[in-house]
């Protein structure tokens, strides 16, 4: 368990893998940074599990997550009690996962069951829970800049969303998306290839086979290459 604090860097109640490197004024409470990780200026990590190579860029919030590998991030992202998967790309300005307010009450605002601002009497506050509907983003999934993800949803694998949309409902694997609210576009590949793909999870794979099957990455997609997998 590390715990540090100084003027350039907090660590509080977290593990931190000795080649993670944390930037200026970072701070990292009651979560887990794994090998090789990076997070940036002004960034905080909090509940949360990074795993390798995961890079944070700067002035991010990250609240109540699982990070999977190599997943990296813009500058003022705000990520909030989502489960993300291996090689994500996400963008500048992204929100996934935000409080919400209860419109269908007579105010929406937080004094319904904040008791700060000393209205309503501790017996009458609303419960609340900023984390009861999680977000699932699948792998290789690419998030463009200032996308706003609503709580409870899921984005499959592969998917791409485009920029500046509001994801209200759940987007297929390899559906490319956009809009506000977001809707389906087009597909990346064929239903045969994005069949194939979600049968090889090359995302799961240690880097050595990657490696060896560069060709399906680097080429063309055709099935004919998907079928020669290593």
């Amino acid at each position: 368990m590390n715990d540090k604090k100084d003027d350039n860097v907090f660590i509080i109640d977290s593990m931190v893998a000795d080649s993670a490197r944390l930037f200026f004024r970072a701070e990292v409470k009651e979560s887990e940074v794994s090998e090789m990780c990076i997070v940036g200026d002004h960034s905080r990590v909090r509940q949360s599990i990074l795993s390798e190579y995961v890079s944070i860029d700067r002035n991010n919030l990250i609240m109540g997550c699982n990070v999977g590998r190599y997943t990296y991030t813009g500058p003022f992202d705000m990520l909030f009690n989502s489960v993300i998967g291996n090689f994500c790309s996400i963008s500048y300005g992204v929100t996934i996962g935000p409080p919400e307010h209860d419109y269908n009450k007579i105010s929406t605002h937080p004094f319904l069951y904040n008791g700060r601002y000393g209205i309503l009497n501790n017996e009458d506050l609303l419960p609340v829970s900023k984390f009861d509907k999680p977000c699932n983003i699948g792998h290789d999934v690419w998030i463009g800049c200032n996308v706003t993800v609503l709580r409870g949803v899921t984005i499959g694998n592969g998917a791409v969303i485009g920029a500046n949309a509001l994801v209200n409902k759940d987007v297929p694997p390899y559906a490319i998306v956009g809009g506000v609210p977001a809707k389906i576009i087009k597909y990346r590949f064929d239903k045969e290839i994005i069949d194939k793909l979600m049968t090889i999870s090359w995302w799961n794979w240690d880097i050595e086979r990657i490696r060896k099957n560069g060709i399906i990455f680097t080429g063309n997609i055709t099935l004919d290459n998907l079928k020669r997998v290593i």
